[in-house]
């Protein structure tokens, strides 16, 4: 009888080149998929440079572990520190800042009073000015009414002052915060006030660090993403003044925290308070003055 369809030879053809092909894909391990193309990340966007410079008035660096800092203590965690910074002399509050401000000795910048004088100009920019003067924005909120004498004319972008101790000082610069800032100086007096009242490393004076550190972890708290922070003070203090050339003056703790500070732990090398502004500037690609005393904090940034 004959085939139906198609010849038995045409049929045999067929059926042989199909077990071919099993048998072929069988040894290749199967039918394979076509590789996916993998989906380009986008590259993050590296986060501004900022700076927070935070200054506890009076806060001698023996205090810090005497008693419970732990934002300050957290912060020095997470970042460079050193507790025998050095700041300059006289060793009081108004040229304790300007130095640590401007990045140069009281010889430089003409201030070795601590009240202020109207008619006094400040001839040498500080690290705000600089910054403002390079299109940033600079921002000052200070506990005391002195700080006037470092804030001229045209040369930050917002200047407060906070007379109610330093919970309000926090409370303003949180306020400041929405508008945004690439340096931000902070001021807190209230730790030198109980000094002077109460004595240096008294109960209360211990007491009233306790609160100003919680006030610091409140701001550090809301500050933006990639801010480097650099706690430090202006002068320590003995009974219940200060001014001398004494270590309890002279003595003060220095700490940075930030994605640049690649070094966490103890400073081997000195640091001195006019480091700090050239530290911020540092951080922020400005250029330090021609005539500055201090140094980068270059170690804080070394990787270990």
């Amino acid at each position: 009888m004959a085939e139906p369809g198609m010849g038995r030879q045409a049929r045999w053809c067929i059926a042989t080149g199909v077990l071919l092909t099993v048998a072929l894909l069988g040894a290749c391990g199967g039918v394979t998929q076509p590789s996916a193309v993998p989906t380009a990340q986008p590259t993050p966007t590296p986060l501004p440079p900022r700076v927070a410079i935070i200054s506890i008035d009076g806060l001698r660096p023996d205090a810090i572990s005497t008693t419970g800092t732990p934002s300050i203590l957290g912060l020095a965690q997470r970042g460079a520190y050193t507790y025998t910074a050095q700041t300059i002399f006289p060793s009081t509050t108004l040229p304790g800042h300007a130095s640590m401000l401007t990045g140069v000795e009281p010889s430089s910048h003409g201030i070795t009073f601590d009240e202020y004088r109207e008619t006094f100009q400040l001839q040498t920019p500080t690290a705000l000015a600089l910054a403002h003067t390079a299109g940033k924005r600079a921002v000052m909120v200070v506990g005391k009414p002195k700080f006037r004498q470092l804030a001229v004319t045209g040369s930050v972008d917002a200047y407060v002052e906070a007379m109610r101790g330093d919970d309000d000082v926090v409370n303003e610069a949180i306020v400041q915060l929405p508008a945004g800032f690439d340096l931000l100086f902070v001021h807190l007096p209230q730790v030198d006030q109980t000094g002077h009242a109460s004595g240096w490393m008294s109960a209360e004076y211990l007491a009233q660090l306790q609160q100003t550190d919680a006030a610091v972890g409140r701001l550090l708290g809301l500050l933006p993403a990639g801010t480097t922070v650099i706690l430090t003070a202006d002068h320590g203090g003995q009974l219940k003044n200060h001014g001398s050339k004494e270590s309890c003056d002279m003595t003060i703790p220095w700490i940075v925290a930030g994605p640049r500070v690649l070094h966490h732990g103890l400073l081997s090398r000195p640091v001195r308070t006019v480091d700090t502004a050239i530290t911020a500037l540092g951080v922020l690609g400005v250029a330090a003055p021609a005539n500055a005393a201090g140094k980068l904090v270059s170690e804080a940034f070394e990787a270990q």
